[in-house]
């Protein structure tokens, strides 16, 4: 596992997926300074209460929950405008890494953009729903990755096997090899905690599911 790591690390930032992810940094950049905007024109229209102080006060309070709000924002809008890439991220993967292999199929894009929107509502509502558990010094880290582990988890490694197996069939692999997908996607989370990085982890986390898939599918070739 943390060999297939290294490799998707490195691979990640090599000459085959620099279109790809330099593409899908720019348009979360863009979204994000984008809400980042709206934020600060919604705060510009709040009332004065015309005493200089708490004008002051309230102010720099709304600014500073702004931040607070764009924060976690993150993660979820990179998972959203990344979404749109990674059926190219996982074919270039397999062309790449396997060339020997059947390549798998493409789904549509509209499919790929339902998926993106299902995946990153369902990702913010859970981490909305555990968000009291976050405010829990040191349980909040490892809460994240074990709760994000899990769904980014099951949501690339279905990704990445209905490019070779029929829904049912890709939903059965994932439910047998459970666990091992699960640390695959804790380390993607883990991925996703580093600053800048983080940036890039649906990117890491694909090209990851990929080698992952591969290996379940195939044991005896990695013998």
């Amino acid at each position: 596992m943390l060999s297939d790591a290294a490799r998707a690390l490195r691979e990640t930032f090599s000459a085959p997926f620099r279109r790809v992810m330099w593409l899908s940094l720019g348009l979360t950049l863009l979204v994000l300074v984008l809400f980042g905007a709206g934020l600060q024109w919604a705060l510009a229209t709040l009332p004065e209460f015309g005493i200089g102080w708490i004008d002051t006060v309230v102010a720099i309070a709304a600014r500073f929950l702004a931040v607070i709000v764009l924060i976690p924002l993150v993660h979820p809008v990179v998972s959203l405008v990344a979404g749109l890439f990674l059926e190219k991220v996982a074919a270039r993967t397999e062309e790449t890494a396997y060339p020997s292999d059947p390549p798998g199929s493409d789904q549509p894009f509209w499919q790929s953009l339902v998926i993106a929107l299902r995946f990153t509502i369902v990702l913010i509502a859970v981490n909305l729903l555990v968000l009291p558990f976050y405010l829990i010094p040191v349980v909040n880290i490892f809460l994240f990755w074990v709760v994000n582990g899990y769904l980014i988890g099951r949501e690339y490694f279905e990704l990445v096997a209905l490019r070779h197996l029929a829904p049912a069939d890709a939903v059965a692999r994932r439910r047998r090899h459970r666990t091992r997908i699960l640390a695959a996607g804790i380390l993607v989370a883990l991925f996703a905690t580093v600053p800048v990085l983080n940036l890039f982890a649906p990117l890491f986390g694909t090209i990851l599911m990929v080698h992952t898939y591969k290996k379940i599918a195939n044991p005896e070739g990695f013998a």
